[in-house]
């Protein structure tokens, strides 16, 4: 199943460094400023079908590391618990988790 680029997007946040700049720059030109793949071949010099590759590879990529790390899930469920009313102590953990140096 092929991502939506928003939630592509939040994986290149979380987890971009883990690519290559190539494949970084590619993703990032298509989620986050709507390039087209052959404006994203233009501005880079690749060819079209290397930017396409280089998105099709980056989205697995990103998608093995989120199912192998969960950070992404982890960040929305801290959020959550961070958002809610609901359980105290939860929020006080997840506050103290994040705020962690």
């Amino acid at each position: 199943m092929a991502l939506s680029k928003l939630q592509l997007s939040e994986l290149l946040s979380i987890y971009g460094d883990l690519l290559t700049g190539k494949q970084r720059e590619a993703v990032s030109m298509y989620c986050d400023c709507d390039c087209s793949l052959a404006e994203i071949a233009n501005e880079t010099g690749i060819s079209r079908q290397g930017v396409r590759d280089a998105i099709i590879n980056s989205e697995a990529a990103l998608v093995k590391f989120e199912s192998t790390i969960h950070l992404a899930r982890l960040i929305k469920d801290l959020s959550k618990a961070i958002s809610s009313d609901d359980d105290k102590e939860l929020k006080e953990i997840a506050i103290k988790f994040i705020s962690k140096e």
